[in-house]
């Protein structure tokens, strides 16, 4: 069961976190849906990215490039589908926030810090589906003998693992930018600049909904 869970694919570690998150969301709180739901969610993407880190320590470069060669990874349909439910996410962290504005003391609490908590797991998630969506392209596009390569170059000539994607994929996610590894193919440029646009609107929200939880706080 320890070597099952530390080898998940895609699709399982989706389904493991599906699975937790429905139970927590239907635990009997005596809160409001948008409170459950993101409980659940913030459950769910816990248990995701815990499966999800556990293989990058895993892998090395060569079981990197199996795994990413064998189109583990969900397809693009289902890749578009969990971006569509992080923003999901973002609106019920609005909604949440918004019913805070009539609560007090520890229960108006509770609401700030879990939508703070939702954003940052948010955050991560996205970083992580875009870390096996690099894997993925890189690989394919070496194994189809591409003629700009596999489509990044990373520095020290080292075959990459999937530490090394988590590192890119990151980079951009906080600049909206690439930083020492290279870009070298259209479809990994269009993949990238996908990432940034994405990170960058979604770094604005953070901003947003930051300065409108210090002004509740002053309220």
């Amino acid at each position: 069961m320890r070597k099952h869970l530390s080898e998940t694919t895609g699709l399982q570690r989706l389904a493991y976190g599906l699975s937790g998150g429905v139970l927590a969301a239907l635990t009997p709180l005596p809160t409001g849906w948008a409170f459950r739901g993101l409980l659940g969610w913030c459950v769910g993407v816990c248990i995701y990215l815990a499966l999800a880190w556990w293989l990058c320590v895993r892998f090395d470069a060569k079981r990197t490039r199996a795994r990413a060669q064998a189109q583990d990874e969900p397809s693009s349909v289902l890749f578009l589908v969990l971006l569509l439910a992080t923003m999901a996410c973002v609106a019920a962290i609005t909604v949440l926030m918004q019913q805070s504005r009539g609560l007090s003391g520890l229960e108006r609490g509770f609401n700030i810090g879990l939508s703070v908590f939702a954003l940052a797991l948010s955050w991560l998630f996205i970083q992580t589906i875009f870390t096996f969506r690099y894997a993925h392209r890189y690989y394919q596009e070496e194994q189809q003998g591409e003629p700009d390569g596999p489509g990044l170059e990373f520095p020290g000539g080292l075959d990459p693992d999937y530490f090394d994607f988590l590192y890119y994929s990151h980079v951009v996610g906080m600049t909206s930018q690439v930083s020492d590894v290279q870009v070298t193919s259209r479809e990994m440029r269009r993949l990238t600049l996908l990432h940034g646009v994405l990170s960058f609107a979604f770094n604005m929200l953070i901003v947003a909904l930051s300065i409108n939880v210090v002004a509740g706080l002053l309220q």
